[in-house]
Formats: structure tokens, sequence, C-alpha cells
């Protein structure tokens, strides 16, 4: 757990309720009690890394846009299956590597669900030059995630 002495515990803590609960249904299937914690305990960190760099990658703030009005992109979602939550990653990922300039102005129009004209004011830009950030920062995602998804 990168030496964080907190997060070990909570980790052994947690692979320990799930191994409890596990074992309470059908505990004569585990022929190796060793193997099998060790196993839950390696998901157990795993999905707590990953978590926690979740949480790392997020966009923090840009100078010119009023973050109340945008609905982050890098929301968790505590429902969320793992594979649904991997995709999220990736996109957010892909989100965070377009260039600034093509970046802000994608997220107002798709997470804060202003308008053309609406970003237009906002940044002091054109209402084409948005189209056209807009629809590069479509083009630059579905290059960068196509490999990724099928759809």
């Amino acid at each position: 757990m990168g030496g964080n002495v907190m997060d070990a515990e909570d980790a052994l803590s947690e692979s320990m309720l799930k191994a409890w609960k596990k074992m309470g249904d059908n505990p004569e299937n585990i022929s190796n009690f060793k193997s099998y914690l060790y196993k839950i305990t390696h998901h157990v960190c795993i999905d707590m890394q990953r978590k926690k760099n979740r949480s790392k990658n997020k966009i923090v703030s840009f100078d010119r846009l009023d973050e109340s009005r945008i609905l982050s992109p890098m929301q968790e979602h505590r429902n969320m299956s793992m594979e649904e939550a991997e995709a999220r990653k990736m996109i957010e990922k892909a989100i965070q590597s377009l260039p600034d300039r093509i970046r802000e102005t994608f997220i107002l129009h798709y997470y804060g669900a202003l308008s053309y004209k609406e970003i237009a004011e906002k940044q002091e830009l054109s209402y084409t030059n948005v189209r056209k950030r807009v629809s590069e920062g479509r083009l630059m995602l579905t290059e960068k995630l196509r490999m990724y998804f099928l759809d």
C-alpha cells in the first residue's frame, strides 16, 4: 500500500471481512486457506489503489471556468461495476490528455451542458471557434479511445 500503514490496516480489515463472509457460505470449498486469504487481500489492495488513483486524476480547476456549473466527469460512482469504473477511468485519462484550450471547451459543453453560444461568451471566443474546438475534442477522443471501445 505504498508504505501507508493506515491504508494497509484498512485493506487487511476489509479483506478479513470479505473472507469471513465468503467462508460462511461454503468453508469446505477452500482447500488452501492461506492462498485464499492472500488472493482476497491482493484484490482489495488493487481496488483501493485504483480508487486512490482515480481521485488523483481529477480536474482541479480552470482559471476562467465556473466550476459550480460543471458536472465533473471525475465524480465517483459507488454503484459502478469494475468494468464501468475502468472504462470511466480510461475516458477521464483521454479527456485529461486533450490540449487545454480544447479540453476546457469540451468539458463546458458535455459536462457543463452549456450551449455553444454560452461557451463563446464565457470564453470570449467566436461561436464558430467553439464548435470547432468541441468537434476537434470529439475527434481526438475517438482516436484515443478507439482501441478500447469497439462501439
